[in-house]
Formats: structure tokens, C-alpha cells, sequence
């Protein structure tokens, strides 16, 4: 069976089209940082929409880098949801050691982490002749010697006996607290008593305190794609589209390995790669020397200078600090209100009392945006902004279409959406209604950017056209949807099929004979 529709007048979808296959012209852009933290899950993708649930989870500003301030400049510039994982190097769980008759329940943290701070105390209550059970009562503290108690689980009734519905080992899989270290005791845990009748139960404190680890080194970022950490641990999310690295504590600057792996992933997932400068880069000379000898070229990321200073304290770091938080929540703003133009006007400006750590002339920022690296400027009523609208593309060979920032994010933008909302149709039934329906989704999808201003021509016909084919090959169907959008002029086509097999999708440029030949 083969399908080609590529008329953009045809009949749009039947009268049952489905609302709940509506492919959105915009979506909220997830930006998704990296980086260490002082608790929450190691390598999980925890999707927040505040700063403040940031705090709740993470643990809020510390000394291990730059994760949580990017955070924070995020939100305050318009972004509304983000992505955060953090990565460790050697960072170890807090340990309480329940006495059991001269042996140990030992409990450790759940997070790693030495703001992940646990007591624990044991009683009988309620428990009548069963001496294998007892009552286990944990909580978190706000920082070491703090009684502020954030968190508390109350296990009743735990057992020592394997065979019980209540056995300690189960029963404490489903703690956020804590887990189980090392063999269990012969008996249960001695009861905490009070000294005195009267008293409260005292807590068993800490044994041993967590630590936050060691500087993270490429390999703590990149991460393993077996194993879903680091970097790859993206891979729970559906979609992305800015990914942020915050540098680590000033001096110490992230490999190119990170870089090239970070890149890499960033162009599989059509998202934009934001590199934060390194410290090296101290002046606009050695900006430029960085970017045109680092191999940092590619058009999935892009990259600014300088970094900024807080005017309330500048002194704190006297090197500045990245904004690459800053620049995702303009992003993301710019994208709430249009259809990945170039950031202007309001978008664009630093807020928070964020001004850059140098000056850069006129000279030197045209020489910066002329290779590649987004500069902030000080413009009227003191007001800073970003400008240039180049990813790192514009320091290679790459077209001049690749070099502009908002082609490359609605590129992006488009395939991934295609990918993602034309992936039922697979499993559809094969007939002129699916035709219609895939034909006519993906028609309304590209309208709506055509209206909007995102795509070159006057007419429709010169902003984009759409091609369908399915095939059956032994058992396996194959479903190509081949798509051209004009990004820089109209009736020049960028051209790309969304290929969906059973259990893959992948998106590709269209062979340039094919590309040709379909196009014409």
C-alpha cells in the first residue's frame, strides 16, 4: 500500500476528526538544567514550575556550583516549567544505627547529601505480645542541629518477620526517607525510652552525616544512556527544548567532552544546547579565541558573554556568574508570546538587578555575534539586553539559515511536534479517512505557523508543503511523512521525513535527490 498527498489544497480531515489529535502550534518550552545539588534524587528528571518547588526538592542556594541560581534566573525571566537532575561525584547517604540488642538496623538516607539530614526513634505502642513488631517513626530536619522538621514517615506495626504483610524490608520500599543498609539484626530494634517518666521519646540521631561528593567531572554530567544518568536521564521526558549545564564552582570549567556529548543529545532531541562561557573567557579576545579553537561549532547550541554581576553585591563574584538561566526563561517567554522570533523589546533584557561584568564595545560585539556568541549590551534606560539571535553554528561552515537562532528552535519545534503527534497513526486503519487525517492534522499544524509568521511566502504553497507514504514491508508497516517548510524564503524548502516504524520514530533530512525531485 503506498499513500502521496502533497496537494496543499485538499480536503481537510473527515467530520470524525479526532480534537484530542490537535497538534498545538506552540507548547511551553521545558527548559532542562544539570548539575549538583544539596538532596533530591540523583539522575531523575523532576519537573518543577517554581523556584520555590526548587527549594522544596534541592535544597535552594549553596556552594556547589551554579544549578540553583540558574534556576532561579530562569523563573524570574518568564520561564514557567523546567526540568532539573541532579548529578553527583561520590556523594554518600546519612546513616542512623537503630541498637538491637548489641546488633544494628541500619537506616540510610534515601538522597544523598549532607543537607539530607535524619533521626529515627523506635517504641512499642500498641504492640501487645508480638516481639517481632515495632513502631518506626523518621524525619528529615531542616539543616544539622536544626529540630525544624520538614519531613516525617511513621511506619506502625513493622515487622522482623519475612513472612508478615508488615515485614521492614517491604514495608520500607515505599519510604522517601529512608532505606535498609546492610543485614538485618536477629530482633527488632530496642525501644527509645525516655530518660525520665513523662519525657518525650528521644530521637536516635545521625551515625554518620551524607556528603555532597567531590567537582563533577564530564563523566558525572554525561552520564550513561544504559543506565539513564547524567545527561541521559532526559530521556524520561517526552519532550525538551532547552538544555542548561550550569558551570561548576568558579575556576573550574566543563570539558569539551561535556560539550560535544551535551550537543550530540541536544540535536537527537531538537533541542537547544545553552554553554554557559567558561571562566577562561575573561575578555571579548579570549571569547573569540575560545569559540573559534575550542570546536565548539554546531547548530543545536548556542552560547553569550559576558557573563553578569548583581548590583547589590557585586563583590560576591568578582568573575560574574552564568546567565544561562537567564536566557532560557527569555527564550521561554519569547515562546509564549510569539512563534520563536528573535528575542526583542522586553524579552530581552536582564531583570533582578543582573548587569554584565564587562563592558564589551561595538567593535568587539560585532566581531562576537559574527562568530557565534549572543552578547549582552547595555541599552537605554540602563536597561541590559541580549543581542545577535546566532547559535554556534555561526562559527562553522554551516548555512546561514543554521547560523540564526529562532530558525534553528522553530526547526526543531516543528519536527518534534510532527514526531510526536503523527505517531498514532502507525497503529491507524489504512484508508482515505486516514489519509484526510494525518494529511489534515499536519495542514492545520503548519497553517497555524504559516498565520502566525513563522514560515516564508505569501501564500501557503510557498511556506510549506506535505507528503504522505505508508508501505507494508513483510509484516512491519512504515509510515513517512515527508515535510517542506520554507524557514528563509519562500519556495525554498528545508525537507524532512518523520519516519514511524513499530517502536521507533526517528526524524531525518530528506536525501537530497529525493528531497529534489518531491519538492519540484
Amino acid at each position: 500500500m503506498a499513500i502521496d498527498i502533497s496537494d496543499p489544497s485538499a480536503p481537510g480531515p473527515p467530520s470524525s476528526f479526532d480534537a484530542n489529535r490537535f497538534i498545538p502550534p506552540r507548547t511551553e518550552c521545558l527548559a532542562a538544567f544539570i548539575g549538583r545539588a544539596h538532596r533530591g534524587p540523583l539522575n531523575e528528571p523532576v519537573v518543577i514550575a517554581s523556584f520555590d518547588a526548587y527549594r522544596r526538592i534541592f535544597g535552594g542556594h549553596g556552594q556547589l556550583g551554579f544549578l540553583s541560581t540558574a534556576v532561579q534566573q530562569y523563573f524570574e525571566h518568564g520561564g514557567a516549567v523546567a526540568a532539573v537532575v541532579r548529578v553527583a561525584n561520590n556523594a554518600t547517604r546519612a546513616r542512623v544505627d537503630l541498637p538491637a540488642q548489641g546488633q544494628l538496623l541500619r537506616l540510610h538516607a534515601r538522597e544523598p547529601g549532607n543537607r539530607f539530614v535524619l533521626r529515627a526513634s523506635v517504641d512499642y505502642d500498641g504492640i501487645k505480645s508480638n516481639e517481632e513488631q515495632f513502631n518506626l517513626v523518621v524525619q528529615r530536619l531542616a539543616r544539622p542541629g536544626s529540630q525544624l522538621v520538614e519531613d516525617q514517615e511513621l511506619f506502625r506495626a513493622l515487622s522482623m518477620d519475612e513472612s508478615d504483610e508488615r515485614f521492614v524490608v517491604d514495608a520500607l520500599r515505599s519510604s522517601e526517607l529512608v532505606q535498609l543498609g546492610g543485614p538485618l539484626p536477629d530482633c527488632r530494634p530496642d525501644a527509645t525510652r525516655a530518660e525520665h517518666p513523662g519525657q518525650p521519646l528521644p530521637y536516635i540521631e545521625m551515625s554518620s552525616s551524607g556528603s555532597d561528593g567531590e567537582e563533577l567531572t564530564d563523566y558525572d554530567v554525561v552520564g550513561s544512556n544504559d543506565e539513564r544518568t547524567g545527561l541521559f536521564a532526559l530521556d524520561d521526558l517526552d519532550r525538551i527544548d532547552l538544555v542548561n549545564i550550569p558551570l561548576p564552582a568558579s575556576g573550574h570549567d566543563l570539558g569539551l567532552t561535556t560539550f560535544l556529548a551535551a550537543e550530540r543529545y541536544c540535536a537527537r532531541r531538537r533541542a537547544i544546547l545553552l554553554w554557559d562561557p567558561p571562566w577562561s573567557w575573561d575578555s571579548a579576545a579570549t571569547a573569540l579565541l575560545g569559540v573559534r579553537g575550542g570546536g565548539l561549532a554546531s547548530a543545536s547550541a548556542m552560547t553569550y558573554f559576558p557573563r553578569v554581576v548583581h548590583t547589590v553585591s557585586p563583590e560576591r563574584h568578582p568573575q560574574g556568574v552564568p546567565a544561562g538561566g537567564a536566557v532560557a526563561g527569555m527564550l521561554a517567554a519569547n515562546d509564549r508570546a510569539e512563534h520563536w522570533q528573535v528575542l526583542d523589546g522586553a524579552n530581552a533584557s536582564l531583570k533582578s538587578g543582573l548587569v554584565p561584568s564587562l563592558t564589551v564595545t561595538d567593535r568587539e560585539s560585532g566581531l562576537l555575534r559574527g562568530s557565534g556568541i549572543n552578547v549582552f549590551v547595555n541599552g537605554r534606560g540602563h536597561r541590559t539586553r541580549l543581542e545577535g539571535n546566532v547559535s554556534l553554528g555561526a562559527s562553522s561552515a554551516v548555512s546561514h539559515i543554521w547560523q540564526r537562532l529562532d530558525r534553528c528552535r522553530l526547526l526543531g519545534h516543528i519536527l518534534k511536534s510532527l514526531e510526536q503527534h503523527t505517531r498514532w497513526a502507525l497503529s491507524a486503519k489504512w484508508n482515505r479517512d486516514f489519509e484526510q487525517q494525518v494529511v489534515g492534522d499536519v495542514r492545520a499544524f503548519l497553517g497555524a505557523l504559516f498565520a502566525g509568521g513563522a514560515l516564508c511566502g505569501d501564500r501557503p504553497e510557498q511556506a510549506f508543503f506535505i507528503k504522505l507514504q505508508a508501505a507494508i514491508l513483510g509484516e512491519q508497516r512504515e509510515l513517512v511523512l515527508r515535510i517542506g517548510i520554507a524557514l528563509d524564503k519562500p519556495n525554498e524548502f528545508q525537507i524532512y521525513d518523520v519516519i514511524h516504524r513499530a517502536g521507533q520514530s526517528t526524524t531525518r533530512p530528506a536525501p537530497p535527490r529525493e528531497a529534489a525531485q518531491l519538492a519540484s
